[in-house]
């Protein structure tokens, strides 16, 4: 086997696996992002059952929850992964469930 018919078979190889492993490299990506996103919307479901004793629905008690899971993430290093903007809209999905179940 000489040098240019090794380079057409390495060449082969690569073709052939680089797009099963970029969909696998984006699968992994996606399903990280759906854990984070899952772990996020429980912990926002504990903030609100946190200061639920309290009226949620009151502002300051609703800043309290999105103080407590901004920290929270912060503290597990998953701060790069949300806006402030994300963690209220999760906390007022969690008010908004809990409001259902009651």
């Amino acid at each position: 086997m000489n040098f240019i018919d090794t380079l057409f078979v390495l060449g082969t190889f690569i073709g052939m696996f680089s797009v099963p492993l970029i969909r696998l490299s984006q699968y992994i990506k996606a399903h990280t992002r759906n854990a984070h996103i899952q772990t996020a919307m429980d912990w926002a479901g504990q903030a609100v059952s946190y200061v639920a004793s309290s009226d949620v629905a009151d502002s300051v008690h609703k800043q309290k929850a999105v103080a407590d899971l901004t920290e929270r993430i912060k503290s597990n290093g998953l701060a790069k992964n949300f806006t402030d903007e994300q963690i209220t809209a999760y906390i007022d999905q969690a008010i908004a469930l809990a409001n259902k179940e009651v």
